[in-house]
């Protein structure tokens, strides 16, 4: 017999036993399948149409996310490696978050002209709701302001806005370092700190390194910041090393000067003013009042939009448990960094 013979043969034979087995699926395996998930479903009715609203939701929520323009945050790569990408994605993350946009930096090299930042931010966003650049990058913000006359363009200037800073218009604005609130805080601070470090001194001494610029009101809200948190607590202000005692300091604050005591490797809680990576800073340290660009951006943007063209933002305040400061002071600091003076 030929082999498509024996093919007919065995399909006449097969046909029949296919027939039964899916006969018995059906009446033995999928009916009570199809059974219980109507029960299911009957069930579970208002469960899974709000699962369905839920996901719906989601899934809108991240195209709208997507969909609109973002916020352009111009960064160096000295700046990278000082301040720590791992870091820089954190604050965009939480930036992201908080403005419900997108947060993008715009890495760019040291030392580009205005022309080529411009361009680099031109290439990162067609249409971007808003770019900030630090104080060194003002003339880039300039540059892009007359070309991009509606986008608002932030400068943030850091303690003091310096003369090639271009003048604000509520389009192009800048913003300085709100100097004051974070002196009264970091008094507040100092206090909290002083009080776990020497808590049975009738007087505990906090150091204050201050520099020429430093105003009688900016020590005044510090000495006050002090006392509400520590009342027996005493200020002193230095201006050099030979100022600072070799002992009975509860806690030494660097404001914009003093970074030359730190060679000395002191063993005393440290509260810094400063956006370093804290890899970078000594272990002593309790808190740092971080104002670069990227801790900035949320309240820079949000006043931006509004159109104030100038203003002062206070620092971000980064805590770091350890031998200094322990997780219930850090709790404590982190309430009092909502206070303003």
């Amino acid at each position: 017999m030929k082999l498509t013979a024996w093919v007919q043969v065995l399909k006449l034979a097969i046909k029949p036993v296919l027939a039964r087995i899916l006969e018995t699926i059906l009446k033995f395996k999928i009916k009570p399948i199809l059974a219980r998930t109507w029960a299911f479903i009957l069930k579970y009715t208002k469960l899974m149409a709000a699962l369905a609203v839920v996901i719906i939701a989601l899934i809108v929520a991240v195209l709208v996310f997507y969909s609109r323009f973002p916020v352009l945050v111009l960064t160096d790569v000295s700046f990278i490696e000082l301040y720590g990408k791992e870091r820089i994605r954190r604050q965009g993350r939480a930036s992201s978050f908080a403005l419900f946009r997108r947060v993008k930096p715009v890495i760019t090299a040291d030392g580009a002209s205005p022309d080529i930042l411009v361009a680099a931010i031109s290439e990162a966003a067609r249409k971007p709701y808003c770019v900030l650049f630090p104080s060194y990058f003002a003339q880039a913000a300039e540059r892009f302001h007359v070309q991009f006359p509606e986008t608002p363009a932030v400068v943030l200037s850091g303690f003091s806005v310096s003369s090639d800073v271009p003048h604000p218009d509520g389009v192009l604005c800048v913003y300085r370092t709100d100097l004051e609130t974070d002196l009264y805080r970091a008094g507040l601070f100092a206090g909290i700190v002083g009080l776990k470090k020497n808590p049975s001194e009738a007087q505990r001494i906090s150091f204050l390194w201050q520099d020429r610029y430093m105003q009688a009101l900016e020590r005044e809200v510090f000495s006050r910041g002090l006392r509400e948190s520590d009342p027996g607590a005493v200020v002193r202000f230095a201006n050099s090393a030979s100022d600072m005692p070799d002992g009975g300091i509860s806690c030494v604050i660097l404001s914009r000067s003093g970074a030359e005591y730190l060679d000395k490797n002191p063993k005393i809680p440290l509260i810094l003013f400063t956006w370093l990576d804290p890899s970078l800073l000594p272990a002593e340290t309790a808190a740092a009042f971080d104002d670069s660009t990227w801790a900035l951006v949320v309240p820079a943007v949000r006043l931006a939009v509004n159109s104030q063209a100038e203003g002062k933002i206070p620092s971000k305040p980064v805590f770091f448990p350890g031998k200094t400061a322990d997780n219930g002071i850090n709790q404590i600091l982190k309430q009092l960094a909502k206070k303003m003076p």
